[in-house]
Parts: C-alpha cells; structure tokens; sequence
C-alpha cells in the first residue's frame, strides 16, 4: 500500500475578487473546469486579464504551480502575466512553466536531449550565427554563385525557416515566395541538408530547431510524450491564432495525456500573420480536433467608443471563415470615424500633418496618436512632411523610410550621376558587385579619381581591367546599367531616374539579398514618387540630406523624448491603442494588397489586418483614401478607387471628410 502525503504552501491565500474584477464572460472562463477550451477574446476585451486570472484561479483551487504551462508569444509578454499572477496570489506563482514556445521548447530539451540524440550542453544559433553558418554551407556545396546571383544567406535563412514553420517542401515554398530563385532549388536544398549536417555535428540548434525536436519528442517517443503530458495537468496558450502547424501540433499532443485540458486564448479576427507561418486553421478549427470543446466568447470592450466599433463590426463580418462575435463598448458615445477623400498622396501627408497639430493644440498629447499603414512604403510622404513641419515621430515599422540600405542605394546610382567625384557613392555601389571587398573598391576609386570624367572612365575598359576575372561578368552588367542611366539624365526629372535605376539589374541584387524584397521594392517605387515633387536631381539629393533623414541626423532637438507621434505599420501596432489613429492608403491595391489577394485566403487576411488597423483607436479614427495617381512614367493620372474594405460598410457608420482648402503642395527648385 502507497502512503501519499500533500505539501501544502504555509500561507493561504485568498482567490481573487473574481466578482469585482471580471464581468460575467471573463469570469466564466476564467473558473470553468478541466477538457479543452477556446476562448475568443475580441480587441480591448481584456484578455491578458482573463488569463492571468485563470492561472491565479487554477492555483488558488489547489493546482500546484509546476502542473501548469503558459505559452505565449514573447518574453515580454510571458513576464507581464507572470507577475501579475504573483501580486494576484503571491510568489508560488513563479514556479509556473511560462514563456514563448522556444524557451519552453529549451528547457524541455534541456532535460531530455539524449532522447532525441542531442547532448543537453548544445549551443543555440543566434540570426547572425544562422547566417554565417548558411554562408559556410554555400561555399562548401560548391555552388557557381557567379554565373547568377545566389541568394544571400539571411535569404536562404528566411526561406528554410518558411519552410520548416508552414510544414511544407521547400521547392513549394520557392514557387510561392521566391519564383526568381526556382533555379536554385536543387542547390538549395543541397546547402538545407548540409545546414542540418553542420548543426548536428556542432552540437547546435536554431530557433526552428527547439520545436522539431520538442515535436520529434512527443512524436517518435510515446513514454517520455506521456509522462510530459501528465506533468502538465493545465495547458495554456496565448494568441492561438498565430500559430504555426508544428506549434499547435505541440500543444494538442501534449493535452492528448491530461485529458485534453488545454486552454486556447485568441481572435481568430486578429490572424494577420500568415506571412510568418501563422496556420489560421489552428484557431478556426480546434474545435474539430478537440471533440467537446467549450466556446468563450468576450465581447465587451474596454478600448474604443460604440461608433467605432460599429464600423469594425461591420467590416469584419464580411469575413466568411470566422468565430462570428459582436464587439461591444463599454464606453460612452463618441464621435464618428471619419473617411477622408484627398487628391493624391502629398495632400494626404499634408492634411494628417495639419490635423496631428490640430489635435495637439486640443489637448491630445502625440505620443497618444499614431497613424498606421499596410506596407511601410506607405509612410515616405509623410515623414517628410512631418519633419518639414517639426513634428517629432518614431517608426515602429522599421528603419526610418530613407535611412534603409535599399533607399540609400538607390541614392548612391543618383549621386554618382549629379557628383560623380562622389567616393563614397562610388564604393557603395561597387561592394554590391559579388567578388568586390574594400581594397578593389579602393583600387576601383584610383583608377577614376585621375579621370577628368570619372563617370565616362566607369563604363570603360581601364575599370574593367582593375577588377579580378571572377568579378568582369557583373561588372559589365554594372557598366551597361550605367551608360543607360547617363543617357537619360539630360532631360529626365528625378522621379524618372529612379525608375530608370528600378530598370537595371539592381531588383536582382535586392532579391538576392535582403529579405522581404518585394515589400523592398515597392518601397522603391514609393521614392520615386517621392521624388515628384522635384524638379532637378540636385535639388532632390540635397533635400534628402537637409532633412536629416540619410546620415541619421536628429530631427527631433528640443522636444521630450516622450513626446513623439508614432508610425506604424497593422502588423507592428497588434496588441497596442491610441486615443487617435490615422490609417492610410485606403484605396485598392494599397490596402488590400495587390500581392496578398493573389494568394488563398489573401482578402480575407486582408480585412482582418484593416480590422486590427481600426480597433486600435480609442477616441478618434481617420482614414484617408487617394483620389489620383501618376502613371509609372508620370505622363497620365491614374483614378483610384476607394478600398472596397470601405465600400462595403454603410454610410450611416462613419463620416464624409471633405478637404475645402488645403495649402499647395510645394514643388522644389534650386
């Protein structure tokens, strides 16, 4: 006979006020019982709450500590919720398994790496140590990066992770993300298999790494499976509906031993991260895969006014795959979103411009204000115009829009053209070329620096004669771009020439080397119209450097360091508020994405993100849409049309904005 004896903490603690603090749907979640459970949380409807409260509630019924998991998405955020357990129930709540996926995945292993065929003292690759690795992988594959531009390591990264997260073959993934690179596939799945090899015999692992071998531990190893699946009597999971297949497949395999008591906190509304790997079936089917799951939803809002509300409840219904569910305001009645039709995009920077300094004048503090966009192209105009008229911002979307490699590249084309003593532009341009470092830059900038005509002497053959055989193919490519770009510099205006470098081989090294290329592109594109507002060359180049923009200068002097708008892409600004948000580009093509709605499920996706875009305000909510825009060429005006994310809402749900008189849009000149 077995004699069980029960440690009981020395203090005893009281449950929360559940009463008090939680209405009626966040309480029912909150004390429900064990087997699997789905809980809906809407924008603004308190669900870090909810869960933090659940924990506390589950420990304060007697459940030890150690017998529950949270995961969650970040670090940060898995601390937040922690602590907030403590001050709830006090210190016993730190022995809590919590933490992002990869941490959790971590410290299992740790334990248990002998049974996957790991040494529990394996390193972890860090993003600059994956890429340095991948870099060994392509040289030791043997691959002929010469004749074609391979893709550069942080690339390949990119794509095996893909790969990896949507559980899919990597030729699929290339088809899909990277077409340019089809021609690759076989050397990159030989340089995959090497990657793999090299980590194996390093005794390393990368962050995809932590969950297949979490995986390979619940799938190929029923025992240990089991008994880490009874260790956990409580599952819980934060933000479900990001997701990806192999983290779900963790969790649901794990409640498949206690029970299936597995607690999944989300808004299937809020999915907008499919570009990550994010699975939106996890959130939308687990009732499917969990027979006899019970629904949550919370739909009270604590954030915004009803009027807002009502326009995003409208807009998301016309989502066909959902968890349908009515938001609804706390608050009292406010005032009406407002959409705001503007000629083109320079007027649109110059009205939010005028109104961000209307509101500040009312009281409205800036950092309580932030304007939002789909692609992060979409804020150049108004960066400029923000520091035109000194208003302090900060970008959470990214590197300020002229700061980025992509951007000052293409500068340094233009530079050469308007300075072409310009020797920094010149190595710039120079170390993009494969087989050039620093000392054949420098040697490159002596054979020109003697020329009377520096830009004549780089498309000659004294230049070609510098460089090392391996390097002559791209150089003559570099060559024949060039003598197109000073044939059309004579006449062309500076938004012209842009394109006219948009037209050289230049796209391929982008693809071939950063990340996102395509959202790299169209950031591009939105420089050349950027550049429409100038005349000359020389007059853009130096407005660029007066705007403190290119070499970082600070452009916010004499205010707090508080006080700053914020910019935003949708994606960066989930999970934040501000009384006032502004989104932008509101017309098709910008926002949907082009891009997006080419592929499965892309518009729905689409209006999820326009749904996270405008449940972000609390107070106030403007949406601008462009009336015109320039033909590529700039020779015609292009009509737009309106979102049909705001065609389909009704009038009735927002207000017309109408711009009676805006000041002109100057046009520079020297």
């Amino acid at each position: 006979m077995t004699r069980v004896f029960t440690l009981q903490s020395g203090r005893k603690d009281l449950p929360p006020n559940f009463a008090a603090d939680l209405n009626e749907a966040q309480r029912a979640a909150v004390t429900c019982g064990p087997g699997p459970k789905l809980v809906i949380a809407g924008a603004g409807s308190g669900k870090t709450r909810t869960i933090t409260y659940r924990v506390a509630y589950l420990i304060a019924s007697g459940v030890a500590p150690s017998r529950i998991l949270l995961a969650t998405f970040t670090n940060k955020a898995a601390r937040e919720m922690l602590s907030r357990v403590v001050s709830l129930i006090g210190e016993q709540a730190a022995q809590v398994w919590g933490g992002t996926f990869h941490a959790l995945g971590n410290r299992i292993l740790r334990r248990h790496a002998p049974v996957v065929g790991l040494q529990a003292n394996y390193s972890i690759l860090d993003d600059e140590d994956q890429r340095d690795l991948l870099k060994v992988c392509v040289t030791e594959a043997k691959i002929d990066t010469k004749a074609q531009r391979f893709p550069a390591p942080a690339v390949v990264q990119d794509l095996l992770s893909f790969a990896f997260n949507t559980q899919r073959p990597l030729p699929e993934v290339l088809e899909q993300r990277a077409p340019h690179f089809s021609q690759w596939t076989a050397e990159l799945d030989r340089v995959g298999e090497r990657y793999e090899a090299k980590k194996r015999a390093a005794n390393a692992l990368d962050y995809d790494d932590l969950l297949k071998f979490w995986w390979r531990l619940l799938e190929d190893h029923p025992a240990t499976a089991k008994r880490l699946g009874t260790q956990f009597q409580h599952l819980l999971v934060d933000e479900y509906q990001d997701t990806n297949l192999v983290q779900a497949r963790i969790v649901e395999r794990l409640a498949e031993h206690n029970g299936r008591t597995l607690m999944v906190v989300g808004d299937d509304a809020q999915s907008i991260y499919q570009f990550r790997g994010a699975y939106y079936d996890n959130i939308l089917k687990f009732p499917e895969r969990n027979p006899g799951t019970e629904i949550f939803k919370l739909e009270t809002n604590y954030r915004s006014t009803p009027e807002i509300l009502e326009f995003t409840n409208a807009s998301i219904a016309h989502n066909a795959r959902q968890h349908r569910k009515t938001l609804l305001a706390h608050r009292g009645r406010g005032s009406l979103p407002v959409v705001v039709p503007v000629n083109d995009v320079y007027q649109e920077a110059a009205f939010v411009a005028h109104r961000i300094l209307d509101l500040r004048d009312e009281g409205v503090p800036l950092e309580e204000m932030a304007v939002l966009y789909r692609a992060h192209a979409h804020s150049s105009i108004l960066q400029a115009e923000l520091i035109k008229r000194n208003i302090p911002y900060e970008v959470r979307s990214g590197v300020r829009f002229f700061e980025q490699a992509h951007i000052k590249d293409v500068v340094a084309y233009l530079k050469v053209l308007d300075n072409p003593f310009d020797e920094i532009a010149w190595r710039r341009l120079w170390l993009m070329m494969p087989r050039v470092g620093n000392a054949t830059a420098a040697r490159l900038w002596d054979t020109l620096r003697s020329s009377a005509n520096p830009l004549a002497a780089a498309t000659g053959d004294a230049l070609r004669k510098t460089l090392p055989a391996a390097a002559q193919p791209h150089v003559k490519r570099f060559q024949d771009d060039l003598r197109s770009l000073r044939e059309a510099l004579p006449d062309a205006a500076p938004s012209a020439l842009v394109d006219a470098v948009l037209e050289t081989g230049y796209p391929d090294y982008v693809r071939a080397t950063y990340e996102s290329a395509a959202s790299r592109l169209e950031d591009l594109e939105q420089l050349a119209v950027f550049a429409r507002s100038y005349r000359t060359l020389r007059s853009f180049l130096s407005e660029l450097v007066l705007l403190g923009e290119l070499y970082g200068q600070d452009v916010q002097a004499g205010s707090p360091d508080h006080e700053r708008l914020v910019l935003s892409s949708v994606h960066q600004a989930k999970g934040l508020e501000w009384r006032t948000v502004f989104v932008l580009r509101m017309t098709e093509g910008d926002f949907p994405s082009d891009v997006a709605l080419r592929e499965e499920d892309g518009e729905e996706e689409e209006r999820r993100i326009f749904y996270v875009a405008t449940t972000r305000a609390k107070d106030e909510l403007y949406i601008t849409h462009p009336l015109l825009d320039l033909s590529p060429r700039g020779s015609s005006q292009i009509l737009l049309q309106p979102s049909r994310f705001l065609q389909e809402i009704r009038f009735t749900l927002y207000e017309q904005g109408q711009i009676e008189e805006m000041p002109s849009v100057s046009r520079f000149e020297e």
